[in-house]
């Protein structure tokens, strides 16, 4: 299935935007994008996706500055993923394309920068304050989250695995670069193309400290390795159960493959009632597993996709 998505971004700049920062805003911007179909397919399971062609649409040098790009993308669907299509995959496939699915590209490419740009403070500025770093994080969550259908915490370990092996250095490098046009400007701001403020100046000005400096992977930073695993029709044993909650307060293992007691998180579609009170459910799942310090995999976290069953 080919679907288009478009991404656009306003720098909100007083003084005119070098060529140079220019162009290293949309090597970054493509790269982030990019990306985003990664951060797509983590989030879908059983869904690969293909970016096969970004390309600039528009780009105005006047005050704002203005980027406009189109992603061409190919979804594909395994076998085994279930009949359920997931919300966000009918809001991305509807014609004509609803304007708040028309932004998701964009907030998927924010939400990898400001998480690169997060973590580039970090290591220059170790213990300093970077609460609006930390906030528009959230807030770009609480909206991507919204949209898709998909948990927020589920959302972050998806972006994690981004910056893990070799991809960590060049997407943090990548995310420094999106705020070039900011550089040496004032109260500058990134904006929607609906004008609606996504980074504010306060987390703009934490960035431009960081964006210019080069970023050092340390040994230990590539080391670990995140991936998920998809087990459709699992049979999962519960450990801990919240009636009213979806995100906390529940708890289990699968079996046939490991015994140890992990979170569990219920997608969105999921309704806690009707799993309450249960010790043993088959469903699918997604299992995140993170690597220890041995090099052995370990599952950190899964969550629970479709349970099966009245």
């Amino acid at each position: 299935m080919d679907i288009t998505l478009t991404h656009a971004l306003e720098y909100g700049t007083e003084s005119p935007v070098s060529v140079e920062d220019l162009i290293k805003s949309l090597e970054a911007n493509e790269r982030l994008i990019r990306q985003s179909g990664r951060l797509l397919a983590e989030l879908i399971p059983g869904l690969e996706v293909e970016t096969t062609r970004v390309s600039v649409t528009h780009i105005s040098q006047e005050s704002p500055l203005k980027e406009y790009f189109a992603a061409a993308l190919v979804l594909a669907f395994q076998p085994k993923m279930s009949t359920a299509v997931p919300h966000i995959i009918e809001g991305l496939t509807g014609t004509p394309l609803n304007d708040d699915y028309n932004t998701v590209l964009t907030l998927f490419v924010l939400l990898i920068a400001v998480e690169g740009i997060g973590r580039a403070y970090e290591r220059f500025f170790p213990g300093k304050d970077k609460r609006e770093i930390t906030e528009t994080r959230d807030s770009l969550l609480k909206k991507a989250a919204a949209i898709t259908g998909v948990a927020a915490a589920r959302i972050v370990d998806a972006i994690a695995v981004l910056f893990t092996g070799k991809t960590l250095r060049p997407t943090v490098a990548a995310s420094q670069k999106v705020f070039a046009p900011t550089r040496g400007q004032q109260n500058a701001c990134i904006r929607d193309s609906r004008r609606a403020v996504l980074i504010p100046p306060g987390a703009v000005a934490l960035a431009q400290a960081a964006a210019g400096l080069p970023y050092e992977v340390e040994a230990d930073d590539s080391g670990l390795h995140m991936k998920n695993e998809w087990h459709p029709k699992a049979s999962v044993v519960f450990h801990a159960h919240d009636r009213d909650k979806q995100k906390t307060g529940w708890a289990g293992h699968i079996p046939k493959l490991f015994d140890d007691r992990i979170p569990m998180i219920l997608d969105k579609s999921q309704k806690p009632e009707k799993l309450f009170g249960k010790t043993m459910v088959t469903a699918d799942v997604l299992v995140t597993m993170v690597e220890d310090e041995n090099g052995d995999m370990r599952p950190k976290e899964m969550l629970l996709v479709h349970a099966y069953g009245k």
